[in-house]
């Protein structure tokens, strides 16, 4: 079996590949194939990579390549997890909006559009290859914006697709700390778009524990830091737990001057640590000493997760959910969800034929009653060989209706406009 990561020479493919050896007797694979255009950047990672997996007895071979259809040949799982201008575009984008006086965010607004625009083109020309060397491959989509860039190839494309956001399973995660249950215990019943999604029931052998959180909802926040920036209050009007990314929604102003008061935006403050990460990586490698290479990348990891919405809810420290737990090197391994936790849970299922359920991006197909069927939404998923089914979610409520349809309204055409560009570019119309 083989797995391609294409644009896997970005930072977060050593904790991945860290899973999936750990993993590797549920998840088969016999060939790792990690696909970048930067030569650069995927010998530095691909080192580290290779490392990892021969501390583990080097149970699967690594290669790495710039050429995307020697990455995609007879693979059975690719992911994409590519970012077409680098972190410099994104903090282009981020800035650009805010001297508007509007949001500057990475997927959310004015950002995620400008990101959709430059990154649709290039996954539709990575899934005709994908198309043409291995048709009959899942491909798992975290490309940001996810939500975006999902609809886009399910609409222009024969893939068979799956798109990831790991947001609603960290607060799957959360909740389960919160109530001291298993997480396999725990069924959300969550609806939505990508960074657009509310939980209305969380139900534990079959008793709905959504009111007791509501009620207590003071002390759930503080167990989770992430989730602070929503007011108890709000929650209580709601009477519904919001992703995480909805704060960019409730408190859009807010968010703006917090970011308009900090030295720096997300996207100025990631590209800095990744060129200096990948910098020092480099040296380290060449000076032989690996260890130090794997140390200097855990404590840049926890920095970036330590950090995460800091900047935007005016909260230093505020380590939210969807950054990847970094690596430990007191041990053998590294516990990560994240991304890799649940890309690995699709693999797992898919291979294995095991019935799981997980929240994806996925076709609605009369999901929600309020949405059509070809558009991407975000839901509860029953996943196993045959592929995910989405579970029904019904119709949407009315105190969030309104901004589901504007929301997926905007993501229609912006696909729409990233779609035709791509085609008079190509042909010349």
């Amino acid at each position: 079996m083989k797995l391609a990561l294409i644009g896997g020479a970005g930072v977060r493919t050593p904790s991945m590949i860290d899973s999936l050896v750990r993993r590797h007797h549920e998840i088969p694979i016999r060939e790792l194939v990690i696909h970048d255009i930067d030569p650069h950047k995927i010998d530095t990672i691909g080192a580290i990579v290779k490392h990892l997996v021969r501390q583990h007895g080097s149970p699967f071979r690594v290669e790495t390549t710039t050429d995307i259809a020697k990455a995609v040949e007879g693979a059975d799982f690719i992911y994409t997890a590519i970012r077409v201008g680098g972190e410099e575009s994104r903090a282009i984008d981020e800035r650009v909006a805010l001297r508007h006086g509007v949001l500057g965010q990475e997927t959310t607004g004015p950002g995620g559009f400008s990101m959709a625009l430059r990154t649709i083109p290039v996954m539709l020309e990575y899934s005709r290859i994908i198309e043409r060397e291995s048709p009959n491959a899942w491909v798992v989509n975290f490309t940001n914006p996810a939500g975006l860039i999902t609809e886009a190839l399910s609409k222009h494309t024969r893939l068979n697709l799956i798109g990831i956001c790991d947001a609603p399973s960290a607060l799957k995660l959360d909740i389960a700390k919160f109530l001291n249950e298993p997480a396999d215990d725990i069924h959300l019943h969550y609806f939505g778009l990508n960074h657009l999604g509310w939980v209305n029931r969380v139900t534990v052998r079959g008793i709905d524990r959504l009111p007791y959180i509501i009620d207590h909802y003071d002390r759930f926040a503080r167990s989770c830091p992430h989730m602070a920036c929503f007011s108890p209050e709000l929650i209580r009007q709601l009477r519904m737990l919001p992703n995480e990314y909805l704060y960019y929604y409730y408190y859009r102003e807010q968010a703006v001057n917090h970011i308009l008061s900090s030295p720096h935006t997300r996207g100025e403050q990631i590209a800095e640590w990744n060129r200096n990460l990948l910098v020092q990586l480099k040296e380290k490698l060449q000076e032989g000493d690996i260890e130090a290479a794997i140390a200097l990348y855990a404590d840049t990891m926890q920095k970036r997760q330590n950090s995460y919405m800091s900047a935007e809810t005016g909260k230093a420290g505020n380590a939210g959910s969807m950054q990847h737990k970094p690596l430990d090197t007191s041990q053998a391994s590294l516990e990560n969800e994240g991304y890799a936790g649940l890309a690995l849970s699709i693999m797992s299922a898919i291979c294995n034929n095991k019935k799981t359920c997980l929240i994806l991006n996925v076709p609605n197909r009369g999901t929600i009653a309020d949405l059509r069927d070809d558009d991407v939404v975000e839901v509860p998923c029953m996943l196993d060989a045959n592929g995910p089914v989405p579970l029904a979610a019904g119709a949407l409520p009315d105190s969030v209706k309104g901004l589901i349809q504007s929301v997926k309204q905007y993501e229609r055409y912006t696909v729409s406009a990233a779609v035709t560009v791509r085609t008079r570019m190509r042909y010349g119309r």
